[in-house]
């Protein structure tokens, strides 16, 4: 389901209160609701077509995982 903040497309619902917002590329922004319910970026999910890996990517760059399902990388976002 797409999800709009005050007019504003933040992504599609993945768990409740995690959005992912598709980028250029096999990419994906991951924002989750903050305390008072605003969708506040967490990380980035980029998606590899040769070895159908996700890299989990926090906002600094970072490579906080590595998995074959984007709901399993979007998990290691979130821990």
């Amino acid at each position: 389901m797409s999800v709009f903040v005050n007019g504003l497309f933040v992504g599609n619902e993945i768990y409740p209160g995690v959005y992912a917002e598709a980028l250029a590329g096999p990419s994906w922004m991951i924002r989750k609701e903050n305390e008072k319910g605003w969708p506040c970026r967490v990380g980035e999910i980029k998606g590899s077509s040769e070895a159908g890996e996700f890299l989990a990517c926090s906002c600094l760059g970072d490579v906080k995982g590595r998995a074959y399902s984007m709901r399993t990388a979007v998990r290691f976002l979130l821990n």
